[in-house]
């Protein structure tokens, strides 16, 4: 039996190439507007608007980097180099809500669109958000996109990451509590400064 090692390395180089045209110039702020149903009505609104600003992605030389801050410094060495990537922020769009920065950002090809993820540290969301009832450390963001750049989306407030530095990605090993859904995302890219200018 023939191996499929060649196949599989032919397939991974050709996602690699396709994420790389995937995600917008290094320049731009690329902004998701979204809902979000909160699941809380009527002690909170039942749908808030989520405003998502990412200025920059996490590279495959990046992820390399967490694992290897990991490898030498354990939990510690990787939450301190995590935490040194700004990559944007998340705006709860509401009387009450919290803006959380992005520390990582992924976009990758998916069917008919692409997927975008953002990682951020777990941390207070909205006036009702309990930490210690957490497992993990992290929180994540999944858009899933057509070729319009509209589609929906998942927010986990308590997520395990998975770093996988042969291939450069960042991923949602699990989580702990239900995801929140976006049942609206639309994607808006806006011009550099430079150019708003002319």
């Amino acid at each position: 039996m023939r191996s499929p090692l060649p196949l599989v390395i032919a397939v991974l180089a050709a996602c690699a190439v396709a994420a790389a045209f995937a995600a917008p110039p290094d320049g731009e702020t690329t902004v998701f507007r979204a809902q979000m149903l909160t699941g809380k009505a009527p002690v909170e609104p039942p749908l808030i608007k989520i405003q998502i600003e990412v200025k920059g992605w996490t590279s495959p030389e990046e992820i390399r980097a967490f694992q290897q801050a990991f490898e030498q410094g354990g939990t510690d060495g990787y939450l301190a180099a995590f935490d040194k990537a700004d990559k944007g922020v998340v705006r709860f769009m509401y009387a009450r809500g919290f803006n959380i920065p992005i520390h990582a950002a992924v976009t990758v090809p998916a069917e008919n669109g692409k997927k975008v993820l953002l990682f951020m540290n777990r941390q207070q969301w909205d006036p009702g958000y309990q930490k210690t009832r957490g497992r993990y450390l992290f929180m994540a963001i999944e858009l899933r996109l057509n070729e319009k750049g509209k589609g929906e989306g998942r927010f986990y407030d308590d997520a395990q990451v998975r770093l996988e530095p042969s291939l450069g990605l960042i991923s949602v090993e699990t989580y702990d509590s239900t995801p929140k859904i976006f049942p609206q995302v639309q994607e808006v890219v806006k011009k550099p400064a430079a150019d708003k200018a002319k």
